[in-house]
């Protein structure tokens, strides 16, 4: 396809997997689905399946450790040692910048796995509230699906809430969708409620939401997940990323960028 460039890590087919299904976060509000499928990556120490580098990602490298990277999507597995079902694992660095983007790098992906047998896709997000809703300690989830058999499952076994209207922006809701259409892949999205003040302020991560997510998914798929993180220490791990993101601000206000009429730097981050 043109505009994306693949780069293999492992030259697994369909049937090197067993009954797969694909658990997705992309990045979004206040991170939160992308924040619970990186820990997932973690915590099932997933394995690199393909690199997919794509033109209408943001224009500049990544930088880790002092190593470039260009701004990219990920699918990654996990092979069940039971053998009961194995996990596909999709996330990017970012999303794509026009919805042109979006559709293209969407069709790829569910493209890509139904090549792999696929027959389910669960895709993490945030749904954003009025701070004055929230009420509880632990964050409610709320569900859309693609199958309304599905969809009442889990409104009764996983004690979730029915997203009524709206809109799921970007490839969090466009994948599940576009898998149906295409390929009659069933499709699950999870958002977990988040304060709406992180639809206008990107700093804010929420932690707590994501965590809300994991355990779904451990309950839901029996996942061997382990309790890393909790909702009960999420608040400590919240203002220690606060106190680094503060400093983070504090030393970058701190340089002095040099502009002249002859030699103009700029520092990217």
């Amino acid at each position: 396809m043109e505009g994306i460039r693949i780069i293999k890590h492992n030259d697994l087919v369909k049937k090197d997997f067993i009954k797969p299904i694909c658990i997705l976060g992309m990045p979004g509000i206040a991170d939160v689905g992308k924040f619970a499928l990186d820990s997932l990556i973690g915590q099932l120490n997933a394995k690199n399946l393909i690199d997919i580098i794509f033109d209408d990602y943001p224009a500049g490298a990544i930088v880790d450790n002092s190593l470039l990277s260009a701004p990219k999507a990920e699918i990654l597995y996990w092979k069940d040692p039971n053998e009961l079902r194995d996990i596909m694992l999709i996330t990017a660095d970012a999303q794509s910048l026009t919805p042109k983007g979006i559709y293209k790098i969407s069709n790829f992906l569910t493209e890509r796995v139904y090549q792999y047998g696929v027959k389910l896709i669960v895709a993490l997000g945030a749904y954003p509230v009025n701070s004055r809703q929230i009420n509880s300690k632990v964050p409610k989830i709320f569900i859309s699906s693609t199958n309304q058999e599905l969809l009442e499952h889990y409104l009764v076994e996983g004690n979730c809430q029915k997203i009524q209207k709206g809109v799921i922006i970007g490839a969090n809701g466009l994948i599940p969708t576009l898998a149906k259409a295409r390929f009659n892949i069933d499709g699950l999205v999870f958002l977990a409620e988040t304060d709406n003040i992180a639809m206008v302020n990107e700093d804010i991560t929420d932690l707590k939401a994501s965590i809300t997510l994991l355990e779904m998914l451990k309950k839901s798929f029996t996942l061997p997940i382990k309790y890393k993180y909790t909702l009960e220490n999420i608040d400590d791990i919240t203002k220690s990323l606060q106190i680094k993101r503060d400093q983070l601000e504090k030393d970058l206000d701190s340089l002095q960028l040099i502009d002249t009429d002859e030699k103009r730097k700029s520092l990217y981050i």
